[in-house]
C-alpha cells in the first residue's frame, strides 16, 4: 500500500513539473489576461440602397384563349405548339359540316401576336364558340406579380426600378419596373400585389418560372454602414459590440436602410468605431478582447 501511494505521488509531481516548465503558455491563463480574440472590421461610410425582395413566379405580359366563331369540327392545326404567329393569322380550320352541305373551311384567327403556348384539340374534334382552340401569349414583355406586406406599400410607387433574377440565370440579373400596384390588400395575409413589368426581347424568361424579385426603394450617400452579420437582435433591441480599448462594449443601435447584406446605422455607431463581426454568441458587455490577426 505505501509503495502504490508513493508512486502515485511521483506521478502528480511529475505532471505538475511538466506543466509548470519554463515556455510553455497555458491557454486559459492567456485568454483571461490578454482577452478573447476576435475578428475587428472598421466601420466607414458608404452608400446603400434599401431594398425589398420577395419571391414570385413570371407571368406572360398578354395571354388570350382562342375560340371559332361558328361550331363544326376541326379539320386542321396550321400553327404548333412554339411557333410565332402575328395578329390574324390563321391558326385552324374549322368545317361547318352541315348534312347535305359542302362549307369552305373557317379560319380560327389569332387575336393578338405571339407565341403559340398550347393546342387544345386534335384535329377531328367537335368544336363550338364555347369551344376553346388554342392559348396565345406575348413574350416580347413578361410580368410578375409580388405580394408585398400591407407596412411595406407605402414605400412603392409605379415606375420604380426592379431587378430579377431567376434560377435558370442565376448569375444574371434582369430588368423592370413597377407597372402597377393593386389597389386592395388581402386581409388575411395582409398583403397586396405590386405588377412588375419586364423587357423579355429574347425570350429567356417563360412563364411558370419561380423568381426573387428586387425592389430598389431609395438610396442614401454617406452612411454609416455596418454588415448584418454583426448585429445581435434579442427582446427587440439591436445592438452590436465595439471594440473599446481591449473591452467588449455593447452599444444598442437604431437601423436604416437595409440592402440584404449590410445595414445603415442612424445611431449607436459612428464612422470610425470599430465592431466586433465573430465570437458575438460568447461576447458580453466588458468582455476582455484583442484584435485576431485576419490573414
Amino acid at each position: 500500500m505505501f509503495k502504490r501511494a508513493l508512486i502515485w505521488t511521483f506521478t502528480v509531481l511529475l505532471l505538475i513539473g511538466i506543466n509548470c516548465r519554463p515556455g510553455k503558455e497555458n491557454t486559459n491563463t492567456s485568454v483571461a489576461t490578454q482577452g478573447l480574440k476576435v475578428s475587428v472590421q472598421k466601420v466607414v461610410a458608404g452608400t446603400i440602397e434599401n431594398r425589398l425582395t420577395v419571391p414570385s413566379t413570371i407571368d406572360p405580359w398578354e395571354q388570350v384563349t382562342v375560340f371559332p366563331k361558328i361550331p363544326g369540327k376541326l379539320v386542321k392545326k396550321v400553327a404548333k405548339e412554339g411557333q410565332n404567329v402575328t395578329k390574324d393569322d390563321v391558326i385552324a380550320l374549322v368545317n361547318r359540316d352541315e348534312i347535305g352541305q359542302v362549307n369552305e373551311d373557317y379560319g380560327v384567327k389569332a387575336t393578338i401576336s405571339g407565341v403559340v403556348a398550347k393546342v387544345m384539340l386534335d384535329e377531328g374534334s367537335t368544336v363550338s364558340p364555347a369551344t376553346p382552340i388554342a392559348v396565345i401569349v406575348n413574350l416580347d414583355n413578361v410580368k410578375t406579380m409580388a405580394n408585398v406586406i400591407e407596412f411595406e406599400i407605402g414605400e412603392i410607387q409605379p415606375g420604380m426600378g426592379a431587378g430579377i433574377i431567376v434560377p435558370a440565370y442565376p448569375n444574371r440579373v434582369f430588368s423592370g419596373y413597377v407597372s402597377n400596384i393593386l389597389p386592395v390588400v388581402d386581409p388575411i395575409s395582409h398583403t397586396t400585389k405590386v405588377e412588375i413589368k419586364i423587357a423579355n426581347p429574347n425570350h429567356l424568361l417563360k412563364p411558370g418560372m419561380s423568381a426573387n424579385v428586387t425592389i430598389s426603394l431609395g438610396k442614401h450617400n454617406n452612411a454609416v454602414i455596418i454588415p448584418k452579420s454583426a448585429v445581435i437582435e434579442k427582446m427587440g433591441e439591436k445592438y452590436v459590440f465595439l471594440f473599446a480599448d481591449g473591452i467588449a462594449k455593447r452599444s444598442n443601435i437604431e437601423t436604416g436602410y437595409d440592402d440584404g447584406i449590410n445595414l445603415e446605422v442612424n445611431k449607436g455607431v459612428n464612422n470610425g468605431d470599430f465592431i466586433v463581426t465573430s465570437d458575438l454568441n460568447v461576447l458580453i458587455d466588458g468582455t476582455k478582447i484583442q484584435m485576431r490577426e485576419e490573414k
